[in-house]
């Protein structure tokens, strides 16, 4: 029986170890699986802190977008404010240049119908100045022959 019951021992031994090896390897497995959810935890909590980043950094964009495009919108409007204020600047300059050309092609017409205006008289009165002159000099011939007649007959009384 000692050989009986020495294997007994040593199957009783056996089991002990096993169940030790056993209960060891469960509190390994307990282990692992408590690393691996506070891993899995730590992961979780690392995802959410980049989704949350990630939804800050996309909302900081997009709130730097819509300032931007806010930016650009008021500069094509004062672009265009400018444009326009320019556009009728150069309009009514425009029209003001026209209207001093206007002014001056009027004043031109005005000056050439006075100059014509004043070489007609001018002629008119060269022609009545001529036609005086004519009219003096024909009765100054006139009054010059008959002069002559009338000193050829004193003259001629007086031998």
């Amino acid at each position: 029986m000692s050989h009986s019951h020495s294997q007994t021992d040593t199957m009783a031994n056996d089991i002990e170890q096993f169940e030790k090896s056993l209960a060891a390897m469960h509190g390994e497995v307990r282990q692992l699986k408590e690393t691996i959810s506070a891993q899995r935890n730590e992961l979780e909590q690392f995802r959410i802190g980049e989704d949350e980043r990630t939804q800050r950094a996309v909302a900081a964009a997009n709130t730097e977008i819509v300032q931007l495009q806010q930016t650009i919108n008021a500069l094509r409007d004062e672009l265009e404010r400018r444009r326009i204020g320019e556009e009728e600047r150069t309009e009514q300059a425009v029209a003001h240049a026209n209207g001093e050309i206007t002014q001056l092609r009027n004043a031109v017409n005005a000056l050439r119908d006075t100059l014509e205006t004043n070489r007609l008289e001018a002629e008119d009165r060269e022609q009545v100045l001529e036609r005086r002159y004519h009219s003096e000099r024909a009765q100054l011939q006139d009054t010059i022959t008959v002069l002559r007649q009338e000193l050829e007959n004193l003259h001629a009384r007086h031998k």
